[in-house]
């Protein structure tokens, strides 16, 4: 096998885990026949060597999907603690007829699933192709992706903005835990991919388009500034020097404004899309490129190559988990009457105001011309926005870490970031002292985000607009970003003396920030919060360290029913949240692959579901 086909094997097999769990936790194996038997039945009939060879789990069973007359499919599976049962990580998919024996990939299997979904709802069949596809990409460029970058020695001697931007890589390179084409970004090239994807670490150098600044929708934060240029928070004095040499020299400097564009976005939509702009004069494309930046764990949100506050989020017109990436005027609407909130919020708690740190993200435009709504297409594609790091960032005390990047194993690898905590506090790298930090950052992440439930508010807590601020070997507490996502519950908002922000939503369509109930709210704790963010750096520690799983489990248990108690809630709140997170058989699930087959590609943000699984803090074991 050479380099590049190993490559796409582990790429395939790491795929292949999440695409089991996915169809596992979704009951697509509900209606099909399928046996589960004790893993000697396979040694007596000789199954099991191809299956796993010599690294057979003393725990596991065999899975076997009659598929057809003569035709099964076997597997080794092991107990779950969010699912009946997992894909043994040592295990193959194995096809068995008449013909033989054949190890099935991904792709293969997922082929098997497919055309048994046509079979019994033909109406699915675009969307099976589209998901499909989706897989296809996702294994290619987590292939390419193995080929990282990332730079895993001496973390703690990295300058803090070195040390950031590396975590950035490091959370980049699984994207979102357990979702198998969360690798996909569908519109990018291989060559594309290499380039601006952050784990490759490469110089990205911005192109520049003079907006006529008629057209032009100001963020909350430029309102003030008579000349609000996006220049003056990301350029050096000698290349704004150079971009306004260029804007004198065409003619452009006092009626138009210069913002940054992601080059990927000129090539593949502002050229196609806006030649009527480019034509009239509206827009020009400016020869300007000194600005060059590097990717972060969002593809699409740039960090300075040097150290600085400010980074840049840009539209680019690809789809990732099933959403187009754009930037349109109303999300950032959204997010800064969400940046108020949350920071009126903040001060309801003086634990909350020195424990979360907030991104400014206040500064942005958007093109806007005269007759566009809110809502409309194309000039969601042509925007800039300017984040702003609080002093954290630069503090030599402190470390930023994306909690994403405690959540990704790198394949081939041991190293994480607890070795560098670990060293900091003097602690041998035992079982025990993993816990023992994995304990506090359980604590500081539930403490925060049951004391913002308190209020009524819960930010986007998944592994990467959640920031771990690590200082002096403590978890001292978490920074927040992206606030376009923040989910409330307007009841508990007004019984603190909080406002309804009034969120722009289109009428007529669904939205995931206003809540009837806090149930619902508390929803996103326990699908983005503990089965995608925690649950990635449980078993990733457990993995790496050798520690039982549940162990993981028990830890993270232990540190919610603490931070509950320690908040404070009133007695019916605290009995309506305990009842939920451990008193319940089951949890509610946000599911992955249904919505997507079900929308088929179709137009919108972010496709998703509910559906349900067993609750990892009411197992017996976890007690």
């Amino acid at each position: 096998m050479n380099a590049i086909t190993d490559l796409k094997a582990k790429a395939d097999r790491l795929i292949l885990q999440d695409l089991f769990e996915s169809l596992v936790a979704e009951d697509y194996f509900t209606d099909l026949n399928i046996t589960i038997r004790p893993i000697e039945d396979a040694t007596k009939t000789g199954i099991i060597a191809p299956l796993t060879g010599d690294d057979t789990p003393e725990d596991g069973q065999i899975w076997q999907w009659h598929v057809a007359d003569r035709v099964d499919i076997f597997a080794v599976i092991t107990p779950a603690v969010l699912y009946p049962y997992q894909l043994a990580p040592e295990s193959q998919v194995v096809l068995v007829n008449e013909n033989g024996l054949q190890a099935l990939g991904c792709l293969a299997f997922f082929d098997q699933i497919g055309a048994h979904l046509i079979a019994t709802q033909p109406d699915c069949a675009e969307g099976v192709a589209v998901f499909r596809d989706m897989l296809s990409t996702s294994i290619a460029q987590m292939a390419l992706s193995l080929s990282h970058r990332i730079n895993t020695d001496d973390l703690l001697a990295q300058a803090p903005h070195d040390f950031f931007q590396n975590m950035e890589q490091w959370a980049s390179f699984r994207d979102r835990p357990y979702h198998p084409v969360a690798k996909a970004k569908m519109g990018l090239t291989t060559s594309d991919y290499a380039t601006f994807m952050a784990e490759f670490d490469q110089d990205i150098p911005m192109v520049w388009i003079a907006v006529e600044s008629m057209t032009l929708m100001l963020g909350e934060g430029l309102n003030n500034n008579a000349k609000p240029a996006i220049s003056d928070y990301l350029l050096t004095d000698g290349e704004k020097a150079d971009l306004d040499a260029e804007l004198q020299a065409k003619g452009l400097a006092q009626t138009h404004i210069a913002l940054p564009v992601h080059p990927w976005q000129l090539e593949n939509y502002i050229k196609p899309h806006y030649a009527a702009e480019l034509a009239n004069g509206t827009c020009h494309i400016l020869d300007f490129r000194g600005y060059v930046v590097k990717a972060t764990s969002s593809l699409r949100s740039m960090a300075p190559r040097h150290d600085g506050q400010h980074y840049l989020k840009l539209p680019m017109h690809i789809f990732s988990l099933a959403a187009s990436r754009y930037l349109p005027a109303v999300k950032m609407i959204n997010g800064n009457l969400s940046e108020t909130l949350l920071r009126k919020g903040l001060k309801q708690d003086a634990k909350l105001q020195k424990r979360v740190h907030v991104c400014d993200e206040n500064s942005w435009w958007a093109y806007f011309p005269e007759g566009t709504s809110l809502f409309d297409e194309r000039p969601r594609h042509l925007s800039a926005m300017v984040r702003t790091y609080p002093p954290v960032l630069g503090n030599e005390t402190c470390r930023l870490i994306p909690m994403a990047a405690l959540g990704t194993p790198l394949p081939g690898s041991k190293a994480h970031f607890f070795d560098e905590w670990l060293k900091a506090r003097d602690l041998p790298a035992t079982a025990e002292n993993v816990q023992l930090l994995f304990a506090e950052l359980c604590d500081t992440f539930f403490d925060i985000n049951f004391r913002m439930f308190r209020i009524g508010m819960l930010a986007e807590i998944h592994g990467q607009n959640t920031v771990l601020v690590w200082q002096n070997g403590q978890a001292q507490g978490l920074l927040l970003r992206d606030h376009d996502s923040l989910r409330i519950f307007v009841p508990w908002l007004e019984r603190n003396g909080l406002a309804d922000p009034e969120y722009r939503i289109k009428k007529g369509y669904a939205n995931t920030l206003y809540h009837d109930r806090p149930e619902d709210l508390l929803f996103y704790l326990q699908t983005l919060g503990i089965q995608v963010n925690l649950r990635a750096i449980a078993e990733t520690l457990a993995g790496i360290y050798d520690i039982p799983v549940r162990t993981m489990w028990a830890t993270m248990k232990a540190a919610a029913m603490q931070a509950l108690d320690r908040v404070g809630f009133a007695p019916d709140d605290r009995a309506m949240i305990a009842h939920h997170l451990f008193d319940t058989p089951n949890w509610p699930y946000k599911q992955l692959v249904r919505p997507i087959i079900a929308r088929a590609g179709g137009p919108g943000s972010m496709p998703w579901g509910k559906g349900e699984i067993q609750n990892p803090f009411h197992t017996p074991d976890n007690t």
